[in-house]
C-alpha cells in the first residue's frame, strides 16, 4: 500500500486511532487526528502516544477538513453513519477500518478470531500455542494491542494472532485471514446494530475474502446457526464443539479426553480435558477452538497440553481476586454481554452477590434473568441500565442500587457472607462510568483489595 505523501484522516484517539496516525504518519503520510472529545480530557492520552509532531490534531468535533484526505481510517469505537462519514462515502473517500490498513501494509501469515464470547481467551491461548512452534508470533487486534503498533515490523515467515469484532469488520474491504475462527453467536450490540442479524452478517464478513486456499473454523455445537454459514463460505470448514458429528477435520471432547480428527477420519488424542487449567465448560470449547486452529496452522499436537496445563486465564474474564473474610471475588469485566454473563455465573461456585450494569445495549434479559435467578442471592445494580435491568429482576432475586463503581463494590462485599462469591459481570459495555472493561476491571481489582480484611 502507497503511503508516502498520502493525507489520511483518522477518526478517534482511542488505542487503534492512535497507533494507525502514529505508524502512517511513520511511513511518511500526512495525518489528521480528529475526536469527539475535548482538548482538555485527551491531553494525558495525546501526551503518552508520543504522536510525531506534524500530527494534526482536531478535538471537540468532526470538521469536513476530514473530506480533504485520500482515505478516513476509522476506529472501531466510532459508528460509520456519523454525519462526517455519510458525505464523505457520497464523495467517494474510502472509509477503511484500522485492521483493513494493517493487512495492507502487514507480511505474514494471519489467524483470526471473532464471535460474540471466548474470543480474547481463544486467542491468547492461539497466541500460546503458535509460539512453541513460530519463530516470531505476533498478538493483537480488539484483544487490547492494536494490530498498527506491529504491522509496518513483520516479516513474510511471521504469524500474527488476532482478535477482531464485528465493529472492525464493518469497513473491510481486502482483509484476508489464512485461518479464521467464529466461536459462537449470541445476541449482542443491539445498540449499535438494528437487529441480531445485521450484528451476525458483519461478523460473517470475516470470511468475505478468504477462499479454498484458506481455512474457516465453525463451531459444531452451534449447529443451527453454522451448518449454513458453511454451505456458503468459499473456504475449505474445520469444526470444534462436543457435538462434532460427521463434521471434520475438527477437535471434539470425548469421554473426558479432547481429540483431534482429520479430513481423512484418523483420530489423535491431545490430552485429558482434567489438563485444562481454566475453569468453566465454556473454557474447555475455547481451548477446543483454539486447538483445531493451531493443529490446522502446523503446531504439532504434542505441544498443545503443556501450554493448557500452564495457561491461567485472560485478565478481566473469570479473574480471581481476592478471597476475604471467606467470600471470593471474582473479575468478570470482560462480560460484556448477557451470554457472556450467563457463562460466569454459571461458572461460580454459589451462592453469588452479582455487580451488574453499565451501558445498556438493548439486548434480550430473559436468559440473563434465568440464570440470576437460578445462581444468584442477590444483585447489585448500577450505570445506565439499572432501571431497565431492575424492572427485570423485580420479584425475581433481591436488588440493591449503586449510585457509584465504588459503592457497588462496597454493598457486594458488605452483602456477602462466608463461602459467596462477588462476581463483577456487568452483562454491559462499560462506556458510561469508563474508557473500556480493561479500567473497569483495574478499578473493581483496586477497590477490591483496598477493602480491609
Amino acid at each position: 500500500m502507497d503511503i508516502q505523501g498520502r493525507h489520511i484522516s483518522v477518526i478517534g484517539a482511542a488505542k487503534s486511532g492512535l497507533a494507525a496516525a502514529k505508524t502512517l504518519a511513520r511511513l511518511g503520510a500526512k495525518i489528521l487526528l480528529s475526536d469527539t472529545q475535548d482538548r482538555s480530557r485527551l491531553e494525558a492520552t495525546l501526551a503518552e502516544a508520543a504522536l510525531p509532531a506534524d500530527v494534526e490534531i482536531e478535538t471537540g468535533g468532526h470538521s469536513e477538513r476530514i473530506l480533504e484526505s485520500d482515505f478516513i481510517v476509522l476506529s472501531p469505537g466510532v459508528p460509520p453513519t456519523i454525519p462526517v462519514l455519510k458525505k464523505a462515502a457520497a464523495k467517494g473517500i474510502p472509509i477503511l477500518s484500522e485492521i483493513e490498513i494493517a493487512y495492507r501494509i502487514s507480511k505474514g501469515r494471519r489467524f483470526v478470531v471473532t464471535g460474540s464470547n471466548g474470543k480474547t481467551t481463544t486467542t491468547t491461548l492461539l497466541s500460546q500455542f503458535c509460539k512453541t512452534f513460530f519463530p516470531r508470533v505476533f498478538l493483537g487486534g480488539n484483544i487490547g494491542i492494536p494490530i498498527m503498533e506491529f504491522a509496518a515490523d513483520t516479516r513474510d515467515d511471521d504469524v500474527q494472532v488476532l482478535e477482531v469484532s464485528s465493529f472492525q469488520l464493518e469497513t473491510t474491504a481486502s482483509f484476508t485471514p489464512d485461518i479464521a475462527l467464529i466461536t459462537n453467536f449470541y445476541e449482542n450490540h443491539l445498540d449499535r446494530y438494528p437487529s441480531y442479524e445485521a450484528y451476525r452478517a458483519a461478523k460473517e464478513r470475516i470470511a468475505l475474502n478468504m477462499t479454498e486456499k484458506h481455512i474457516i473454523v465453525l463451531n459444531a455445537d452451534q449447529s443451527q446457526i453454522m451448518d449454513p454459514l458453511a454451505s456458503i463460505v468459499r473456504a475449505r470448514v474445520a469444526w470444534f464443539g462436543r457435538n462434532l458429528g460427521n463434521r471434520k477435520p475438527g477437535v471434539t471432547l470425548r469421554d473426558g479426553k479432547l481429540v483431534f480428527i482429520s479430513d481423512s477420519g484418523t483420530e489423535t488424542l491431545l490430552f485429558n480435558e482434567s489438563s485444562i487449567r481454566i475453569m468453566g465448560a465454556h473454557n474447555c470449547e475455547n481451548v477446543m477452538a483454539a486447538a483445531t486452529m493451531a493443529l490446522l496452522a502446523g503446531v504439532p499436537h504434542e505441544r498443545l497440553e503443556p501450554v493448557v496445563a500452564a495457561f491461567p486465564g485472560v485478565e478481566h474474564r473469570l479473574e480471581w481476586v481476592r478471597k476475604r473474610r471467606d467470600t471470593t471475588f471474582i473479575n468478570d469485566s470482560k462480560g460484556t454481554n448477557c451470554a457472556a454473563s450467563i457463562i460466569a455465573l454459571r461458572a461460580c461456585r454459589p451462592p453469588v452477590v452479582l455487580i451488574a450494569g453499565g451501558r445498556d445495549k438493548g439486548t434480550d434479559l430473559a436468559d440473563w434473568v434465568t440464570a440470576v435467578r437460578d445462581h444468584a442471592k442477590g444483585v447489585v445494580l448500577l450505570g445506565e441500565a439499572r432501571e431497565r435491568f431492575r424492572a427485570a429482576l423485580e420479584g425475581i432475586v433481591p436488588i440493591k442500587s449503586a449510585r457509584s463503581f465504588s459503592e457497588a463494590v462496597d454493598l457486594a462485599a458488605e452483602w456477602a457472607i462466608p463461602d459467596d462469591t462477588v462476581l463483577l459481570s456487568p452483562a454491559c459495555s462499560s462506556y458510561d462510568l469508563f474508557p473500556n472493561f480493561e479500567v473497569r476491571g483495574k478499578t473493581f481489582k483496586e477497590l477490591v483489595l483496598a477493602l480491609p480484611e
